[in-house]
This record gives structure tokens, C-alpha cells and sequence, in this order.
């Protein structure tokens, strides 16, 4: 999947809830830099990334690492317009400037659709 610059991409949570846009500016390997405009449904998960970014200005790295860990819980995904299937991102930083910064994470052999094997229903 091209996660080439100039690509938008609906950023999902784990329920499929789209929290916003992503406009990718820049992809180098795995990271993708871009601008985000928000949605409806970001206003539930901007609080978090609000104390992340304050927790980084304050260097309060151990609260980075929770808020960090909180945001990875949101089993966020990159899903184009197109229609082809979504990509789980990691390590997804949204700014208050609009800046957001995410890395794609490396496909799985074993990934359908985006869904590791041991969480898809067996037939």
C-alpha cells in the first residue's frame, strides 16, 4: 500500500469511529508526517493527546510512556477513501498546531484486512 505524500487518509479508532483526517506531507519508511483536521468524534480522544503533548513540553517522560500506551489502546488505523483495506499506525502523535506524525506498522504475514490472525473468527 503507497503511503505516498499527498494521500488522505480517514485516521479510525479500534470501533471504526473516524476521528479525522490525515493529509500526508511526508512518508519516509514507516514514519508519515502530515497535517490532521479533526472530526465529530476526535473530541473523545483529544483530551489524551492534549496531556501528551503537555507531558512532552514538560520532559515528564514516565506520564509520556502511559499517555503513550493510552493512545496505542485506541487500535488507530489509517483507512483511504478508495476502499482498499486500512493500516494499523503506532506511535501516532497529534499536535495542537494541527501537526500529526504517525508509523505504519509493518505488515503481518499473517494480517488480513488489518486484523491479526488470532483476533479473526475462525471458519
Amino acid at each position: 500500500m503507497s503511503h505516498r505524500a499527498g494521500r488522505v487518509w480517514s485516521l479510525l479508532d479500534a470501533r471504526g469511529q473516524s476521528l479525522g483526517q490525515v493529509a500526508v506531507e511526508r512518508a519516509e519508511g514507516d514514519l508519515l508526517t502530515g497535517r490532521f483536521t479533526p472530526g465529530p468524534a476526535f473530541a473523545s480522544a483529544q483530551p489524551l493527546f492534549r496531556r501528551f503533548e503537555d507531558a512532552v513540553h514538560a520532559q515528564a517522560f514516565p506520564v509520556v510512556e502511559e499517555l503513550d500506551a493510552a493512545i496505542a489502546g485506541l487500535g488507530l488505523r489509517l483507512s483511504p477513501a478508495d476502499g482498499t483495506p486500512s493500516v494499523a499506525v503506532h506511535d501516532v502523535q497529534i499536535w495542537s498546531d494541527g501537526a500529526v506524525t504517525c508509523r505504519v506498522r509493518s505488515p503481518d504475514p499473517t494480517d488480513v484486512n488489518g486484523a491479526p490472525a488470532e483476533s479473526r473468527q475462525r471458519s
